[in-house]
């Protein structure tokens, strides 16, 4: 088994035919709690999709926990906790039941739950300090405590990486103090974690690394104490640097960014 839980070597990501990050190598060992910094539409996120199947690698190598990406054996390896802050759906779910769904990974088509399961179900509930709210309504709960949620359904299939986009956003203080014990933890016990965020305070004390992502590069790669923020709270460059200005792409545009690159036939 390779020590590397990342691997990209001239990784080129994005969607259709344009792409959004290029030419990207990145390496992250497996235990290591890196934060994925840039602006807004800067090409963090799509990233991070990238390395989940949700965005296209258009070039180059992006390996997985050892394999192409979306190649994994066994599911369940990889958590994610996606950029929305809370749960939300026409029918009620209690909390026992939306962390549920993270074990079906776990489970395949057929395989009907056991105890193991609800184990792991209890423990990742606990593990985000809501043991004591498992057989409530997901709705009957504040916003933080439904972000907190998220963070157990991906928990509960106990990964071996876990992928988060933007898990401070929007919500309260102690929500954020918990979810950072919940990291701090989950990131001892020898989890690699990957935390796509415009403000690394609140987690500061657990992401020791960081990697920014400038107009769709790779700009810094080092200790998260190196890096600063510039020009406003949601860009970030390492201490010292001038802001360059802020181009990109963002999934709520009708169409890419200027300096967006269009990839057709093998060519840029």
């Amino acid at each position: 088994m390779t020590d590397l839980a990342l691997r990209l070597a001239g990784a080129t990501i994005g969607y259709g035919d344009v792409a959004i990050v290029r030419d990207a190598d990145l390496t992250v060992r497996r235990g290591e709690a890196v934060a994925v910094l840039g602006s807004n539409g800067s090409g963090k996120t799509t990233l991070s999709r990238g390395l989940l199947g949700l965005a296209t690698v258009l070039g180059g190598t992006v390996e997985v926990l050892g394999a192409p990406v979306g190649r994994q054996r066994e599911h369940g390896r990889i958590g994610y906790v996606p950029q929305r802050h809370t749960v939300s759906g026409a029918m009620p779910a209690t909390v026992r039941e939306v962390v549920g769904v993270g074990r079906l990974p776990r489970l395949g088509l057929f395989r009907r739950p056991g105890p193991r399961d609800r184990a792991a179900v209890a423990e990742a509930v606990d593990a985000v300090g809501l043991a004591d709210r498992l057989e409530d309504p997901v709705a009957a709960l504040s916003g933080g405590q439904q972000r907190r949620v998220l963070v157990a359904r991906a928990l509960a299939a106990e990964p071996e990486l876990l992928v988060m986009d933007e898990p401070t956003a929007g919500v309260d203080a102690a929500s954020q103090a918990a979810l950072a014990a919940v990291l701090a933890r989950v990131s001892a016990a020898g989890t690699t974690l990957l935390v796509v965020t415009h403000e690394t305070g609140p987690l500061s004390g657990v992401l020791m690394r960081a990697v920014v992502v400038d107009s769709g590069r790779l700009t810094f790669d080092g200790p998260l104490a190196a890096v600063g923020p510039v020009a406003g709270a949601d860009c970030h460059h390492p201490a010292g640097a001038a802001a360059p200005p802020v181009r990109g792409y963002r999934l709520d545009q009708p169409r890419p960014a200027p300096d967006a690159v269009r990839v057709r036939d093998g060519s840029r």
